[in-house]
């Protein structure tokens, strides 16, 4: 039997197993932390995995990234990990989206349970909002340098994130500014898994905040309590409602996201061809400094947001 080794441990059991069985889970982010979480969640059985992920694998990616190797690079996340996973457990119904989660596609992460392994707070307030909403569980997590931390988050159960977290008023340190080690990643998903794994199968799960810092072999456990006037415990979901940025930098070092129409590839393929070198499948074209997505969704390597839009405009416009 497959998951023999996972039935036999006390806390699982084969009542509890078909349980995991019967669950879906969304995994928002395929990088660090969501490689492994998916990974992880595929082995252990649940019925059916939601891939969420906006971007493609980079050389720098496989330092930490666990689910990919060289020959995935310049492929889309979501479609290398979907292959990997349905080689690993074929009985998983593994489903990807290369999209970048937003009010209007929210709903695609509709689930038993949702894991946050992103890397901005914009789209772990427009998560939050969804869950609260939808009265679905949901996992936190975020890693870098040595240490991450994680949060169980459930409606009239625990705090949300919005008790807990505010929103930035200045730039946070990111793996491309602060590095990260590629061994805290696999800590901070194990326990999320773990915690996953609690909550589909109906056992108490941790409700306190947990911070590890690796490194320092420290973990630290903070008790969080609801905000009387938290505007997304009450209620009022405005992330759901929040028009998106038409250009937002990107986690990470000289990256620029651009939305904009949806695109024929396999014209442009032959536009820019006449100019310049083109990389392309049938997902994403790589031109000079561009990523092209065909929803619309744009990557611009440059140094400001100016620059950004004007080789946009340039190429695109």
């Amino acid at each position: 039997m497959r998951y023999i080794r996972q039935v036999i441990f006390e806390k699982i059991g084969a009542e509890k197993q078909k349980l995991l069985e019967k669950s879906s889970v969304a995994v928002v982010g395929i990088g660090a932390l969501g490689t492994v979480v998916s990974e992880l969640l595929t082995r252990s059985g649940v019925k059916k995995l939601i891939l969420i992920d906006r971007d493609v694998v980079e050389l720098s990616n496989l330092q930490r990234q666990a689910l990919f190797n060289e020959a995935d690079v310049d492929k889309l996340k979501v479609f290398a990990a979907k292959e990997k996973l349905e080689k690993i457990n074929s009985n998983v119904k593994i489903e990807a989206h290369c999209v970048d989660l937003d009010c209007e596609n929210i709903n695609l992460i509709k689930s038993d349970l949702v894991i946050d392994c992103t890397d901005n707070f914009e789209t772990r307030f427009l998560i939050n909002d969804f869950c609260l909403k939808e009265n679905i569980p949901w996992i936190y997590g975020a890693v870098i340098g040595s240490h991450g931390m994680t949060l169980n988050i459930f409606h009239k159960k625990t705090p949300c994130f919005r008790c807990v977290f505010k929103e930035p008023t200045k730039l946070l340190g990111t793996c491309d500014t602060e590095g990260i080690i590629n061994t805290i990643p696999h800590v901070i998903a194990g326990i999320q898994v773990t915690e996953a794994i609690k909550i589909l199968t109906k056992q108490a799960y941790n409700k306190e905040l947990i911070y590890y810092d690796l490194w320092k072999n420290k973990i630290t456990k903070t008790n969080v309590k609801k905000l009387n006037n938290c505007p997304s415990c009450n209620g009022t979901y405005e992330y759901l409602g929040k028009k998106e940025q038409d250009i937002v930098k990107m986690c990470g070092s000289n990256t620029y996201q651009i939305k904009g129409r949806n695109l024929e590839l396999n014209e442009l393929v032959k536009r820019f061809e006449k100019l310049d070198k083109v990389n392309f499948n049938e997902n994403v074209l790589f031109f000079k400094n561009l990523i092209i997505f065909k929803d619309g969704r744009v990557l611009v390597k440059t140094d400001s947001k100016e620059q950004a839009k004007a080789l946009y405009d340039k190429y695109l416009g």
